[in-house]
């Protein structure tokens, strides 16, 4: 045992010549151990020799300490994912700001990942701060572990499919399974900025290593728009009602498409009277647009009379609404059915709807008026049942065709696509 300077001349890049450096060695034979490092510094070399031939003399092994220093400072899923919340989903719309709160802080950490459905690979994983808490925990706690327990660098496409294996024992529905598949999956892609020091090229993304049929497919089955008739009948069962705010904020998401925590949200002071249209700064995809008022008399001279400088437009809430629009559905027959039932947020699928139908824009104009992206639009275009019974009736006709209206009949989504599909046959 001992601490000895070393002295050595390196090359001096600035100057060109060569200068005398001194380092302190610690070298220690002691319990069958053979340990050498080099110092800087004689006070640290010295220090370390002393923490470590107490280590040694307590009958501490070497690579348990190596273990411990590894698993405390090694981020663990439910870290990542309060991190990733905290300094990237927190500054999403306040509309999702619960939610996202709620999946990432205690809903995913907390799921069971039952040690049966991962059988021998457990040993694969590090979940404990030491090899022998791990061990014990397994033998007297539990017959699972929470999501949250296991380290990031461990986990992998295996221990994703026993945690939607766990998630559907619970009854969860797939599309629920997917968007918090999705959240681990954007929170593995933040590792490099959120752990730069440990990770600076990032961390492999067990998600996007999940084989082929693993994740669930979302449903899309349902894609209900509310006809004109059932959107008369609501409109006119929220009119009698003493409380006309309800039959306000249901024409204006049903005219613009708007959300209806969107139109709750909004602002007198963002109310341009003159053009009769409302700006709002915050939407659920983060990005401002400006709806128009319906063009209804009663509901226009109620802003009128009501006017004030600054506040909010409505002081009815998502609560108190939902009871009329529940009492509504019930009222004209339309609950009874839980497949075929209308949800609020058919009336904004509807809007979309009669825009595409109308033709005054193109995709991108219709998406940056909705607040949606162009994919959604082309996918609402394909999902619509009647969508080819105008070109048929031309054909019939003996009308001839657009070029968008072949583009649509050959079932393809832009120009582009039909220029390669015959030029691939010329």
């Amino acid at each position: 045992m001992s601490v000895y300077p070393i002295k050595y001349k390196v090359l001096n890049k600035e100057t060109g010549r060569k200068v005398s450096v001194t380092r302190w060695r610690v070298q220690i034979r002691k319990g069958g151990e053979n340990i050498s490092k080099l110092f800087e510094d004689e006070a640290v070399a010295r220090s370390w020799e002393t923490q470590e031939l107490h280590r040694i003399n307590t009958g501490v092994p070497q690579n348990l300490i190596f273990d411990m220093k590894y698993q405390l400072e090694m981020p663990d899923m439910r870290r990542l994912l309060r991190d990733y919340f905290e300094q990237y989903m927190s500054k999403h719309a306040a509309s999702s700001l619960k939610s996202n709160h709620n999946r990432c802080l205690q809903a995913i950490p907390a799921i069971p990942v039952y040690i049966n459905d991962l059988g021998a690979k457990l040993d694969n994983y590090r979940y404990k701060n030491t090899i022998v808490d791990a061990m014990l925990g397994r033998t007297y706690d539990k017959d699972f572990i929470e999501f949250g327990s296991f380290k990031i660098d461990t986990v992998n496409f295996w221990l994703l499919i026993a945690y939607m294996d766990s998630r559907r024992k619970a009854g969860i529905k797939d599309n629920t399974i997917l968007r918090e598949i999705s959240t681990i999956s954007s929170a593995f892609e933040k590792v490099y900025k959120l752990y730069p020091e440990q990770f600076p090229n990032g961390l492999m993304n067990p998600v996007k290593m999940l084989p082929k049929g693993e994740k669930p497919k979302p449903f899309l089955g349902r894609k209900r728009v509310l006809s004109d008739d059932e959107a008369v009948q609501i409109a006119e069962w929220l009119k009698l009602k003493a409380n006309q705010e309800p039959y306000y904020l249901f024409i204006s998401c049903l005219e613009s498409g708007a959300r209806k925590s969107e139109v709750l949200n909004a602002q007198w002071e963002n109310v341009n009277l003159d053009l009769w249209s409302i700006h709002l700064p915050k939407t659920k995809n983060g990005k401002p647009r400006d709806i128009m008022i319906p063009d209804d008399d009663e509901f226009r001279q109620w802003l009128k009379s009501n006017r004030i400088a600054r506040g909010p437009i409505f002081k009815l809430t998502p609560w108190n609404f939902r009871q009329y629009w529940v009492d509504a559905l019930k009222a004209l027959g339309l609950y009874d059915d839980a497949a075929t039932r209308l949800h609020f947020h058919d009336t904004r699928r509807t809007a979309l709807t009669k825009l595409i139908r109308q033709k005054r824009l193109n995709n991108f104009q219709i998406a940056k008026e909705m607040g949606v992206s162009p994919q959604t639009v082309e996918t609402t275009i394909q999902a619509m049942p009647d969508r080819l019974a105008a070109l048929f009736a031309k054909l019939r006709s003996g009308q001839a065709l657009s070029e968008d209206e072949i583009m649509m009949l050959a079932g393809h989504s832009s120009s582009t696509m039909t220029n390669v599909y015959y030029g691939d046959r010329n």
